[in-house]
């Protein structure tokens, strides 16, 4: 028995067993009326039936955990790169198994379907987790395979208890370590690379030998993601923390700023003016907006000012005695951003939403004494300057969603000290 069947026992243990969903439908069917999810048995028989079922498509099978933070970004980009607009063509079908990774219980699989969702894509929840066990055999890698990611032709069908071998994969294992233990680094899920894949394998299909199933109207507003809110998520906040401090350059690289001048425009419902901002350390900020106008609400602009931090609220957060959380994740339009909440030291409390690719800050909510929201931040339009990344749009926006201003970044300039450091990970 491989080393990774005790790991299974781990995942599994505490875990309450579900019993096999006893619809007589497939679960392609059931989905078609229902899109919510099925409930699997040990023996997997819903799967491989519906697998079957679908012989003669494309099949893409996914094994996924509900609150794994990472495969959750999988699943998003995946639909944003192909699956959302490939919900018209017949095809294509698209299986999400999750299981029980990083504590997952059923209760989870909900919050998490909206982020690849549609009449095309059916989830399943296995409780036991055995999937994952069965392609560590198939796959013949001594490890639980999870957050992993299959394409399988035309041809493919499952005999027998094992699922076949799938005609192409990438995974996401070992992303945040660094230890892809027995699977390739350059199969990390990209999906650009993964949707061309699916495209030659669809130009295989015999569109005559198909048999289309009735389906609902496919232009419905649940198939858009943007808005999905996942509240647990399993992944530590030094994750998060992580890559956004590397997303701009890394903490030494950071620590070689000393002063950062920016010039622009900020809009306003009263007109547009030039803007100058300039900050130096330790903690200097100034805004400069021509004809005396202060650009933003007094009580807004003061705040920024009084909690300033140079390198930011993230670098050195400890050492601050600032609280940092991981609360969960939020689709805001194309971007899948880990969400924090954070409560200065001296400062009001926050939400922190940084995108779980790149690191960027791409939303920060102030908050007021009861937890209520006072002003939300958008950032966008990400540019590097000197090597170091620096938003050139920033929306101000009140409580009930209104615009208040809109900074223009149109030019950075960065002092940096003169010498290099060599890079290190970073560790909180």
């Amino acid at each position: 028995m491989k080393t990774m069947r005790l790991l299974l026992a781990i995942i599994g243990a505490g875990l309450a067993a579900c019993s096999p969903n006893d619809a007589g439908d497939s679960a392609v069917d059931a989905q078609l009326a229902d899109p919510s999810y099925v409930v699997m048995g040990e023996d997997l028989q819903q799967l491989k039936d519906d697998f079957n079922a679908n012989a003669g498509r494309v099949r893409l099978l996914f094994i996924s955990g509900p609150t794994c933070g990472i495969c959750l970004r999988g699943m998003a980009d995946l639909n944003d790169a192909f699956i959302a607009a490939s919900q018209g063509d017949g095809r294509l079908v698209t299986f999400v198994v999750h299981v029980p990774a990083l504590g997952a219980r059923e209760e989870h699989v909900a919050a998490s379907i909206p982020l690849l969702q549609g009449p095309r894509i059916h989830h399943y929840w296995e409780d036991t987790g055995i999937i994952g066990q069965h392609y560590s055999d198939v796959m013949d890698v001594e490890m639980y395979v999870w957050d992993f990611w299959m394409i399988y032709g035309p041809e493919a069908r499952w005999d027998g208890l094992m699922p076949p071998a799938p005609d192409y994969y990438e995974h996401q294992l070992g992303v945040t370590s660094g230890n892809f233990r027995g699977f390739p680094r350059e199969k990390v899920l990209d999906a650009e690379r993964f949707a061309a894949q699916t495209a030659t394998y669809l130009a295989r299909v015999d569109t005559e030998q198909l048999i289309e199933p009735e389906r609902p109207d496919l232009d419905k507003g649940e198939l858009l993601a943007d808005g999905t809110v996942i509240p647990v998520v399993a992944q530590p906040r030094n994750v998060a923390v992580r890559q956004h401090i590397m997303g701009r350059g890394g903490y030494k690289n950071l620590k070689r700023i000393q002063a950062i001048r920016a010039e622009g425009l900020i809009e306003t419902d009263s007109g547009t003016y030039d803007l100058i901002i300039e900050a130096a350390r330790p903690n200097s900020l100034r805004r400069i907006v021509t004809n005396g106008e202060r650009g933003l609400p007094s009580d807004l602009e003061q705040l920024l000012l009084d909690t300033f931090e140079f390198d930011g609220l993230f670098v050195e957060w400890p050492g601050k005695g600032h609280e940092v959380e991981m609360v969960g994740m939020l689709k805001i339009g194309d971007v899948l951003a880990w969400k924090l909440s954070l409560q200065q030291a001296d400062g009001p409390s926050w939400y922190m939403y940084v995108n779980s690719h790149g690191g960027a800050l791409v939303r920060a909510d102030i908050l007021d004494d009861q937890g209520e929201l006072l002003y939300e931040i958008r950032q966008s339009q990400f540019e590097e300057t000197s090597g170091f990344m620096f938003p050139h749009r920033i929306e101000y926006l009140d409580s009930t969603g209104r615009t208040l201003a809109v900074e223009t970044i149109d030019d950075i300039e960065v002092d940096v000290e003169p010498f290099d450091l060599e890079q290190e990970p970073v560790a909180h």
